[in-house]
C-alpha cells in the first residue's frame, strides 16, 4: 500500500504543490492588506477578513487540484492496466487517501500561514473599540463577548487559528471526497470539478430559505460570528454531516441503482 500511495502522490504532486503555494501566497497577501480598510480589535481578525473570498470558493479549491485524475484514467482505460498489479478496491482506496489528504494539506497549510501572517508578520493593529459599557458608558472590547469561542479567540489566538485551519482542512477533504466519488461514476469533467461547489451553493440557498442559516457548511468553515450560546455546537457539524450523507447518496445511486461501473467495460 505504501508504494501505491507514493505512486498516486507522484501523479498529483505538481497540481497539489502549485495550488498549495498559490493559495498560501494569496491568503498571506490578502491577510496582510485587506484589514487596513477596517477597524479591528484583534490582529487575528485581519485573517478572517483576508479569507472572506477564499471561504466562498473553498469547494473549488478543495476539488480542482485532486479530482481530475480518476476521470482521465477511466476515459483512457488506464484502469485496465492496473488490474494485473493491484486489486480494484485497494487501488481506489489508495487514490481516495491521496486525494483527501492532499486537499486537507492544501487548505490547512495555506490557512495556517494566514494565521501566522496576521499574528506575527503584518504590523500590529491599533485596537478600536466601539461597544459601549451599559453601566459606565465607556468603550469596551466586543470580541471576547460576541466572537465565536471569544475567550479562546482573544487569549489564545494562535491555537484558535491553527485549530480552525485544521477543521477547514477536514471540510476541504470532505468536499474532495465528494468530487472523487463523482469522478468514479460521472463521465463529464466539468460536473466532477464543479459539482461540490454547486452542492454547497444549493445547500446554502436551501438552508437560507428555510431560515436554517447556522446549519450551512459555510458557517462551519468560518464561524467567526456564530453564536454558540444561542445555537449550541451541533449546527456547526450539520453541514459536514449533510455533505457526508450526500456523498453516501451519490455512491448508492450510481453503484446500486444505476449500476454504473468504475472500471470501463
Amino acid at each position: 500500500m505504501k508504494n501505491l500511495l507514493l505512486l498516486e502522490w507522484t501523479k498529483l504532486k505538481w497540481p497539489v504543490l502549485g495550488t498549495l503555494i498559490t493559495l498560501t501566497l494569496a491568503v498571506s497577501i490578502l491577510t496582510g492588506t485587506l484589514y487596513r480598510d477596517y477597524s479591528l480589535e484583534k490582529d487575528l481578525e485581519a485573517w478572517e477578513i483576508g479569507i472572506s473570498f477564499i471561504v466562498f470558493i473553498f469547494p473549488i479549491i478543495a476539488v480542482i487540484p485532486v479530482c481530475w485524475l480518476m476521470y482521465y484514467e477511466r476515459k483512457d482505460k488506464f484502469l485496465w492496466y492496473t488490474l494485473t498489479r493491484v486489486s480494484k478496491g485497494q487501488y481506489i482506496l489508495a487514490k481516495w487517501i491521496v486525494v483527501a489528504s492532499s486537499s486537507f494539506v492544501i487548505m490547512f497549510v495555506a490557512m495556517s500561514f494566514g494565521v501566522i501572517t496576521a499574528l506575527y508578520i503584518k504590523p500590529d493593529i491599533i485596537p478600536k473599540l466601539y461597544l459601549l459599557d451599559s453601566i459606565t458608558g465607556q468603550p469596551m472590547p466586543r470580541s471576547e463577548k460576541y466572537h465565536f469561542m471569544g475567550s479562546f479567540f482573544v487569549h489564545h489566538p494562535l491555537r484558535y487559528g491553527l485549530l480552525l485551519s485544521f477543521w477547514q482542512g477536514i471540510l476541504s477533504a470532505i468536499l474532495a471526497t465528494l468530487g472523487f466519488v463523482f469522478s468514479l461514476y460521472i463521465r463529464n469533467i466539468f460536473v466532477i470539478l464543479t459539482g461540490p461547489f454547486i452542492y454547497v451553493i444549493v445547500e446554502n440557498f436551501i438552508l437560507n430559505t428555510l431560515n436554517l442559516k447556522p446549519y450551512r457548511i459555510y458557517i462551519s468553515f468560518n464561524p467567526d460570528s456564530y453564536n454558540v450560546k444561542r445555537f449550541g455546537t451541533f449546527p456547526l457539524l450539520c453541514g459536514p454531516l449533510l455533505a457526508l450523507l450526500f456523498i453516501t447518496f451519490v455512491y448508492i445511486y450510481y453503484r446500486k441503482i444505476k449500476k454504473v461501473t468504475v472500471y470501463p467495460s
